[in-house]
């Protein structure tokens, strides 16, 4: 019997993941989300990031070229917290079957597989847990599958994989306590850590309370918790032993993680999360019904506990049906609770998410609630709804439709609460549901509460996708195919590394206006090296000293090459500058500053230290030290008049500052605000209205005005929040003559580099000639410890500096010298030889208990 159980397992999964695949369908077909229409899901992280993400994941996978550097992360930088976090999926394969036009169908296509999966999974737990051949499983999977978590949040492709995996964990860990074997436990938890480490973290939380609640269950009556530890001790030990060991055999992809992940922004910690205060109110309760959440609100709302209308009135029977023994009851109630204030509490919450505040996106961790009352509902399920008292079965849809009424009006505050129309389909779906489960025969009851349970769930889904700014299918072609033709003839092909200005874009006509697109991570989508970069995984010093040079950054998470002008170009090794066009071949500039990618520099620089948002400031420094000279090469405009008017009815930047200058050098005028006070998007020059790439209203970034000769007048209109101009503001000029001077000099010693893959690690080499006996060259390469240096042949890592906050200085001799940097992940081998060491350990330890059960 238990082997015809076994061989026939795949069929409810498989019915389960159908019935994912035909209500995800259902839903993209209503919404028009290709491949069922012409919208793609190019909003929020999956336009801004991910797409990028998976464009360049699949061109190195399929050029052969997989490199854990890449140089379109900004300035450059490890590519492995980035792989780890978004691109370890097995899943993530099937997108190599799409050319990058369809990329965005191959990413609707890959949620529908991983929603699909999910319900497999699930259903497949719940069969092998309650050892049951019910065809009913199926509809508890599907409801798991499209739980409020993923509803919201199903367009952050790489968590929903730890929704695949969650129920073979466990189903391993029941293997494991059933039988001794460890295997199957130590592998799913390992490929769920692996994934996605992030939500692996809170999985190993999760398997914890689990595993917790397992040791209750199997509580004889009358026994004490200690004298289960000691009878269990055996077993515990195993468990223990086996999680280790699986978590410790992810440290070759965790250690080189972790260590690039303490370079980002995320590694600094506020008092003010681990504050044990409570998050929520009764507002949550509205989360039991549909359409709680909508697209709005993806960045702060309640915990998503919606699991479907069957399965919270049947979590309601599981506590009060005859049958359900009280130990068993308080034990699942200890569960739901401990998740439920993991939640509630900041401090515990705060924990759940690896000791950070999320940045958006709340309550990571909510899946796991849902799950067990999809597990708890389906266990009510089996006993029988029917077996309750009349008066529960009148009670329970009463008490539920009072929590939604009361979550309802606790909402209304919001800016996007739930409508009245919706709280009334939603106390419909209660009637109809608890009508069907308490009064209908086997048989119709099966086939209605499908149909019912699936329009719920369609109708979440679409509720859900309110006000998404889905993107332009037909359109993004047609821009890809042609800003990609455009720009390959400045990505590298020669394998020569240098930094391209992209002046526009024409991918933003395949974006919504809404999901507010900015072109971030257009390098990697194109495949060219820009400083632009958007990524949790963003280093912090070179976002720093990107800022110190006049660069615009949003956040922590961010930087623009807005702020870019003639001195940080030369300093960062950009080559072209590149103007696209809607029709014919882009317009492409050689720099005259271009230096290649670093050059002899004098020591007076690797001292230098930049301050912090000082544009200005730190660039005439550093000029200073490259070719000392009396006069400055930034001269300070002067004010010739200024008039400034207040409009009282502005709730920003209600001051307008109108200045005449006078420019005191023959080249570009600068403006420059560390105070962060100013809106540039109304600035005027000369009647003219300044041209900008990103919004940086109320941020610091350096402004070119415009070219002028010396003796100028220039009419300068700007909105601020200050009644009169800071002290900190500079207005300046750059001679354009003795800059050019220093350029000329620096390009007889430049570095101008190639760089190729060599298996998995990035090698740049070149020459150059220091003419001037210098001491130094200066590379336009982040600083990391993973670069491994030789000049000449010899060994000079340990002989490097950091300089300017954040780039490299390689010792270097008189005449000729042949520079070689083979970058090598940090930590990398050190995390595969303890990765090794465990699996070693795991693969002992099991053959030691296998001994020890045949003995």
């Amino acid at each position: 019997m238990l082997k015809s159980l076994q061989q026939r397992d795949w069929l409810r999964p498989l019915c389960a993941a159908l019935l994912a695949i035909m209500t995800v369908t259902i839903i993209f077909t209503a919404e028009g989300i290709t491949p069922f229409g012409n919208h793609n899901l190019l909003i929020s992280d999956m336009g801004g990031q991910y797409l990028s993400f998976f464009t360049a994941y699949r061109h190195a996978l399929l050029e052969h070229n997989f490199q854990l550097y890449s140089f379109s992360q900004s300035l450059g930088g490890s590519a492995v917290p980035t792989i780890a976090y978004y691109l370890m999926s097995p899943f993530n394969l099937i997108i190599l079957l799409f050319p990058a036009t369809a990329l965005p169908t191959g990413l609707s296509i890959l949620i529908i597989i991983k929603i699909a999966a999910i319900a497999g999974t699930t259903t497949l737990f719940l069969q092998r847990h309650y050892r049951t051949t019910s065809w009913a499983a199926c509809l508890f999977g599907l409801a798991f599958s499209l739980s409020g978590f993923v509803a919201l949040n199903y367009f952050t492709i790489m968590w929903l994989d730890a929704l695949i995996w969650l129920p073979l964990i466990l189903i391993g860990l029941e293997h494991l306590i059933m039988t001794g074997h460890a295997a199957m436990f130590f592998w799913w938890l390992w490929i769920s850590i692996i994934t996605n480490y992030y939500l692996g973290y809170m999985t190993c939380l999760f398997v914890i309370c689990y595993f917790a609640y397992l040791l209750f269950e199997m509580k004889a009556p009358g026994t004490s918790l200690w004298q289960v530890l000691k009878q269990r001790a055996h077993l515990i030990r195993r468990v223990v032993v086996t999680a280790l060991l699986s978590g410790i055999s992810t440290l070759f992809l965790l250690i080189p993680t972790l260590l690039g992940m303490l370079q980002t922004a995320k590694s600094t910690v506020e008092k003010s999360s681990y504050y044990p205060t409570p998050q929520f109110g009764l507002s949550v309760l509205s989360q039991f019904g549909l359409g709680a959440n909508n697209y709005a609100t993806r960045l702060e709302h309640d915990p998503t506990l919606f699991s479907t209308t069957f399965v919270v009135l049947l979590v309601l029977v599981f506590f009060v049906h005859p049958q359900v023994k009280r130990a068993h009851k308080a034990h699942v109630l200890a569960l739901l609770l401990i998740l439920f204030l993991s939640m509630a509490i900041r401090t515990l919450d705060t924990a759940w998410h690896m000791f950070q505040r999320p940045a958006g996106f709340p309550y990571r961790e909510a899946f796991f609630f849902s799950f067990v009352m999809v597990m708890v509902a389906f266990e009510a399920w089996q006993a029988g709804a029917k077996k309750i008292e009349r008066k529960w079965q009148w009670g329970l849809p009463l008490i539920l439709m009072g929590a939604l009424v009361i979550g309802w009006r606790h909402q209304l505050p919001s800016t996007s609460s739930v409508s009245k129309q919706t709280l009334m389909i939603s106390l419909c779906f209660v009637i109809v549901t608890a009508l069907i489960l308490f009064t209908t025969r086997h048989l119709v009851r099966a086939g209605l509460l499908t149909g019912v349970v699936t329009a719920e769930l369609v109708g979440n889904g679409i509720l859900t996708m309110q006000k998404s700014p889905f993107g332009n299918q037909a359109v993004f072609q047609r821009a890809y195919q042609s800003e990609y033709r455009q720009m390959q003839a400045v990505n590298d092909p020669d394998g020569q590394l240098y930094r391209v200005e992209n002046r526009n874009t024409l991918i933003n006509k395949a974006y919504n206006y809404n999901s507010q697109y900015r072109n971030y991570n257009d390098p990697m989508l194109f495949n060219f090296h820009d400083i632009t970069y958007y990524s949790s995984t963003f280093n912090n010093q070179t976002r720093l000293m990107l800022k110190s040079l006049g660069f615009f950054s949003k956040n922590a998470r961010r930087v623009s090459s807005e702020g870019l002008n003639r001195v940080s170009a030369m300093l960062l090794g950009v080559k072209y500058s590149v103007m696209l066009n809607t029709t014919g071949e882009a317009s492409t500039k050689t720099l005259a500053s271009h230096a290649g990618m670093g050059f002899a520099v004098p020591t007076d620089l690797t001292t230098l230290s930049l301050h912090a948002d000082s544009a200005i400031v730190n660039q005439e420094a550093i000029l200073q030290r490259l070719r000392p000279s009396a006069t400055p090469y930034f001269a300070n405009a002067t004010i010739v008049k200024q008039l400034v008017k207040h409009n009282k009815t502005a709730k920003e930047y209600p001051y307008s500052h109108t200045l005449w200058l006078k420019a005191n050098h023959t080249g570009n005028l600068y403006y420059d605000d560390p105070s962060a006070s100013s809106k540039y998007t109304t600035m005027r020059v000369n009647g003219q209205l300044v041209k900008t790439k990103f919004n940086a209203n109320g941020g610091v970034v350096l402004r070119n005005l415009g070219f002028f000769n010396k003796g100028s007048l220039v009419k300068l209109t700007v909105k601020t929040t200050h009644a009169k101009l800071t002290n900190r503001l500079h207005l300046a000029s750059l001679d354009q003559a003795a800059f050019r001077t220093i350029y000329h000099g620096l390009q007889g010693s430049a570095f101008i580099p190639e760089y190729h893959a060599s298996g998995l690690n990035t090698v740049v080499s070149g020459h150059m000639t220091n003419d001037n006996h210098r001491q130094w060259l200066y590379v336009a390469i982040p600083a990391d410890t993973g670069w491994h240096v030789t000049v000449n042949g010899h060994d000079v890592t340990r002989k490097e500096k950091t300089v300017l906050g954040g780039m490299q200085a390689i010792p270097i001799q008189p005449g000729k010298n042949q520079v070689k940097m083979v970058y090598h992940v940090p930590g990398g081998h050190l995390g595969a030889l303890i990765s090794l060491f465990s699996l070693a350990s795991f693969s002992g330890i099991t053959w030691w208990w296998r001994r020890d059960r045949q003995a």
